[in-house]
């Protein structure tokens, strides 16, 4: 799958290039066709991939919480947004939870691009409306953080 990159509050300066290429080669690996219902074989071969270079599985935010993110390595915490559109928004404040408590120092945010979320779903999040709310919520939210599209 090819990707396209938006950084947030200088997440491209504060996201390793090491941790970076390892997300873009398993987002570049995705080979999964894009149609309705691919989002679970995306989601599969996306975390595969990164478990193979050495990121974790699930990182819950807080001990004894069911809340989790999808990935985490050295001091980067990622998610990855094949779902509904309010999982996203979840997903941001997981993910400043995580920063405010020094658990993480930048974050990765990998989710379809327009035209991939309106292939695989209703209501699907997409990388163009986070970009364009990350505006917004500045000051509420101010992870360094890479968004990958997937294309």
């Amino acid at each position: 799958m090819k990707v396209s990159l938006h950084s947030h509050c200088a997440g491209s300066e504060r996201v390793p290039p090491h941790i970076l290429q390892e997300v873009l080669a398993a987002a570049e690996a995705v080979d999964i066709r894009i149609e309705r219902g691919a989002a679970p074989r995306i989601r599969d071969q996306f975390t595969a991939a990164l478990r193979l270079k050495g990121w974790s599985s699930e990182v819950t935010v807080a001990r004894g919480s069911d809340m989790s993110i999808t990935s985490m390595r050295e001091d980067v915490g990622l998610c990855l947004q094949t779902g509904n559109m309010a999982r996203m928004y979840a997903d941001l404040m997981k993910l400043q939870t995580l920063y405010l408590n020094n658990a993480i120092q930048a974050a990765v945010f990998v989710l379809p691009s327009q035209p991939v979320a309106l292939a695989i779903g209703d209501n699907i999040a997409q990388a163009s409306r986070l970009e364009r709310e990350l505006e917004i919520f500045r000051k509420a939210f101010y992870v360094p953080t890479l968004i990958v599209a997937l294309e």
